[in-house]
């Protein structure tokens, strides 16, 4: 839908939308990405990135919740 960020749909049905770097084009991601976890367990932006079965990988800059109908 934007060519800066991916939705995501997580457990439970909750949405969120991640902002990528401008480096970076989402549509790369959305074939497949995965995380590295960290020790903490959690995905937190200004820190971890998303990167693409492709190779690449981009700093996710900012998460933003999703409601439908807005």
């Amino acid at each position: 839908i934007r060519s800066d960020s991916v939705d995501l749909v997580l457990a439970g049905g909750r949405r969120l939308r991640a902002k990528l770097g401008s480096e970076c084009p989402a549509l790369d991601f959305y074939a497949g990405f995965y995380v590295k976890p960290n020790k903490d367990g959690k995905v937190c932006a200004k820190r971890d990135v998303f990167r693409s079965r492709a190779g690449g990988e981009c700093q996710i800059r900012s998460f933003r919740t999703l409601i439908p109908g807005r």
